[in-house]
C-alpha cells in the first residue's frame, strides 16, 4: 500500500455499497481521504488532501453532483 496511506487506517464501507461497484473510504490522519474498491483492497488506492476531500463534501451537501430529473 502507498506510504500516503498508513496501514493502520480503518477501511468502512456504506451499507447501501455493495457488489463489484463496491468502494471504501479511510479518513487519513492529515483530514484527507482514501478511496479503493472493496474487492480489491492491494489496488492503490486514491488518496485526496483534506482541502480536496471537504470541497467534495461541500459539493455532495449542495446538490452538485445530483442528477438532472
Amino acid at each position: 500500500m502507498t506510504s500516503r496511506v498508513p496501514e493502520d487506517v480503518v477501511w468502512m464501507r456504506s451499507s447501501t455499497s455493495s457488489g463489484d461497484d463496491a468502494v471504501e473510504i479511510a479518513r487519513l490522519p492529515d483530514g484527507g481521504a482514501a478511496l479503493r474498491r472493496a474487492n480489491d483492497p492491494d489496488c492503490e488506492p486514491h488518496v485526496y488532501t483534506a482541502a480536496e476531500w471537504d470541497a467534495f463534501v461541500k459539493g455532495v451537501d449542495a446538490g452538485e453532483f445530483d442528477l438532472p430529473e
